[in-house]
């Protein structure tokens, strides 16, 4: 074998090390079904792809709000679609305000909101009023159908993530355990260059 030859050689094979990994990640990228069934890190079920929303667009009387303290951060609603707050919400939304204290200085870059069908729940008054991170909104049918038809098999007590863009991105259990929460959302956090 001539000099030329080994040098044409040694020229591919640097350029199939450098090349491999682009084209493995081209490959899985336009074949996501290779990586299906394997377990991913997150605790939440994902939504895909994620949901651009407004969420203006699911509260009652909305522009009548000051609503600018939700902009840009990462966001949790915690949907109520029957009208109360029974002990397993008031237990739910309790678990779910000691992710402030688990996110300890990330506790600023998340929200919490409470989508509530009933005008007047004594239950969430007191829940209110003992948890002052809580934001609570109204909203009606006609916002729950157009949610429903975005996101299909919803239920009462579900929590939905909305990343810092209005992106809806996640969705948990009424009884979604507040560390693996806590475990996506620092996951979340270090990824994300906003909110």
């Amino acid at each position: 074998m001539n000099t030329l030859t080994r040098n044409r050689l040694k020229l591919i094979s640097i350029a199939g090390l450098f090349g491999l990994p682009v084209i493995t990640a081209w490959l899985l990228f336009s074949n996501p079904q290779l990586l299906a069934n394997h377990e991913t890190k997150n605790y939440g079920e994902l939504v895909s792809p994620a949901i651009p929303s407004e969420l203006k667009d699911f509260i009652v009387n909305a522009e009548q709000l000051d609503m600018q303290h939700l902009k840009g951060r990462w966001v949790l609603l915690h949907l109520d679609m029957d009208g109360r707050c029974d002990a397993s919400c008031a237990k739910s939304t309790h678990l779910l305000r000691q992710l402030n204290v688990l996110l300890s200085k990330d506790s600023t870059r998340f929200k919490r909101v409470y989508m509530d069908m009933s005008v007047n729940s004594a239950e969430l008054a007191t829940i209110q009023s003992n948890d002052r991170e809580l934001n609570v909104y109204h909203w009606k049918a006609t916002q729950l159908n157009k949610l429903q038809r975005l996101i299909p098999e919803l239920t009462d007590g579900d929590m939905l993530l909305v990343d810092p863009l209005g992106n809806i991105m996640m969705k948990y259990r009424q009884n979604a355990d507040p560390y693996g929460i806590q475990k996506d959302l620092k996951l979340l956090f270090k990824a994300s260059q906003i909110g």
